[in-house]
């Protein structure tokens, strides 16, 4: 049975996708800013083993101290997913500086040093939630595309550079579209929205097979096709 380390699991897909491996009996740790909730999950499957620690991915060094600690009391894990990220609506200097330290920085420090971790391992498997953002740009939320878009190519170099050291580490890139949460209530012009719950489904599935790039939903890719040939006059329009 898979031990996997779940980072941003107080809502939305996190969440989802760690009642989902829940009720699947993998041992789990979960983490995030938010402790109460994380505790609501822990209490909701009492026959599964459930780790729970509290993490601001913005904090570095105690972030990795944290990952340290759970392979530790795991006695090791096979999959991490790094899930933690935020955006602003029209987003101020200081949100736009939040969303870097977070959806940057923070991932950056989790991947590498699981990455590190899974180089003294027989194998590991690192999943970053990304978005369909990442695809393109917008005038809408730059910070947030450009955050997205950096997460794609890191994890992108991961693989490569995994497959020219022969470790055996799998890297899945996964690229939702819109997905009913709390960081889209509000959005005008959405579509295709999937629930939650649907999306860690697919994602799930995606882990299992180790693909190296998944659109959640899969009908996401269609509009990943679009986004690359479509010209910039009408990307400003959006």
């Amino acid at each position: 049975m898979k031990k996997i380390i779940l980072i941003g699991a107080t809502t939305g897909i996190g969440r989802s996708l760690a009642e989902l491996y829940a009720r699947q009996g993998f041992e789990l740790a979960i983490t995030g800013r938010r402790l109460a909730l994380l505790e609501e999950i822990k209490l909701a499957f009492p026959n599964t083993t459930i780790h729970v620690r509290q993490m601001d991915v913005t904090e570095l060094e105690a972030s990795c101290q944290t990952m340290q600690e759970l392979a530790t009391t795991m006695n090791g894990f096979d999959v991490v997913v790094i899930n933690a990220g935020v955006g602003f609506p029209k987003a101020t200097a200081a949100q736009e500086m939040a969303t870097i330290d977070i959806n940057v920085r923070g991932f950056l420090a989790l991947a590498r040093w699981s990455y590190d971790y899974f180089k003294t391992q027989p194998s590991g498997h690192i999943v970053g939630i990304s978005s369909i953002a990442g695809v393109r740009s917008s005038s809408y939320a730059p910070e947030y595309h450009a955050s997205k878009a950096f997460m794609s190519s890191y994890m992108e170099g991961l693989r490569f550079r995994s497959a020219k050291s022969f470790k055996h580490i799998a890297i899945t890139d996964i690229r939702p579209g819109y997905v009913d949460t709390p960081l889209t209530k509000g959005q005008k012009g959405m579509f295709w929205v999937a629930s939650s719950e649907k999306a860690a489904t697919q994602i799930a599935n995606a882990i299992e097979r180790k693909v190296s790039v998944a659109y959640i939903t899969k009908r996401y890719w269609i509009i990943a096709q679009l986004l690359r040939v479509l010209p910039d006059w009408a990307m400003a329009k959006i």
